[in-house]
């Protein structure tokens, strides 16, 4: 029997209502070359009863389980382990795919191929565009550098031999796109269509110092300290609308002792105003 091409992998724990959501924008998809996969942790309030009418309104339920695990990522790496398709997409519950995404998609066998998403919270609601290319700049920036899994289909072969680490509770998905695009620059590609109605009162989304000072250790352990000052002081030239400068430090030495006086000057002065303005 072929192996599906989309392997979608459902996370959930005692989110009955946002369970049902997510299954209703899968079950609304007219691609078919796709498996389902549920990884319940034991829920209490109803969810393995809707997971249970689930499998009888569908022939795509591949796998499902209800039982303990050690967190979100324990339960992606189960899904993972009983994935058989060529891509992976991790579709927890609450979050919905838009209308008929999955044909719009081609999958062509690029590593990582993510489209937008619309970030959807109590308060607020806002589409995240995500940029075309991806560097360093981008996935270490504290405010943006992130790249939902919600948007991404991830190629099997990047979870070969390695899976979500579980020593981190919010940011492994990061961990593995930085794993993944930088560390080995595997191919990646942009879609610009919005692929996931992302709920964004999660974990990751509402603890912003976790998330913060989980990067921060991992960043440590794992990047040379040497870049990671020199990046951390051109993000601080970007950040104070000096960036325009950082090109013309490589012309001279002459160009770039006055520059290295001037610059610190500059943001001096940035921070003396932005005081002020804060008052």
């Amino acid at each position: 029997m072929k192996s599906p091409t989309v392997s979608i992998i459902t996370v959930n724990y005692n989110n009955n209502q946002g369970l049902i959501q997510t299954l209703e924008s899968v079950k609304k998809q007219r691609f078919s070359s796709y498996e389902h996969i549920i990884i319940d942790a034991s829920s209490t309030d109803g969810s393995v009863d809707t997971i249970l009418k689930y499998s009888k309104e569908t022939s795509k339920l591949a796998y499902w389980v209800s039982e303990k695990d050690g967190g979100i990522y324990d339960g992606m790496n189960k899904g993972i382990r009983h994935a058989s398709g060529e891509y992976l997409y991790f579709l927890n519950s609450g979050d919905c795919l838009t209308d008929d995404i999955l044909s719009q998609i081609s999958f062509d066998g690029t590593k990582y191929i993510y489209g937008n998403i619309e970030f959807i919270t109590t308060q607020y609601q806002w589409t995240w565009t995500y940029p075309d290319t991806f560097g360093t700049s981008f996935l270490l920036d504290e405010e943006n550098g992130w790249i939902s899994q919600q948007a991404c289909f991830i190629h099997h072969s990047l979870f070969k031999d390695e899976l979500y680490s579980t020593d981190y509770k919010i940011i492994s998905d990061w961990i593995h796109a930085m794993r993944s695009i930088i560390f080995k620059g595997c191919s990646y590609r942009h879609i610009p269509l919005t692929v996931a109605l992302y709920d964004g009162n999660g974990v990751s989304s509402v603890n912003r110092e976790k998330t913060l000072q989980e990067r921060a250790k991992w960043l440590k352990e794992n990047v040379n300290p040497t870049f990671l000052a020199a990046f951390t002081e051109l993000k601080t030239y970007k950040d104070a609308g000096l960036d325009f400068f950082v090109p013309y430090l490589n012309y001279s030495r002459t160009f770039q002792r006055r520059m290295k006086a001037l610059i610190p000057f500059l943001l001096k002065a940035h921070r003396l105003f932005s005081k002020k303005k804060r008052k």
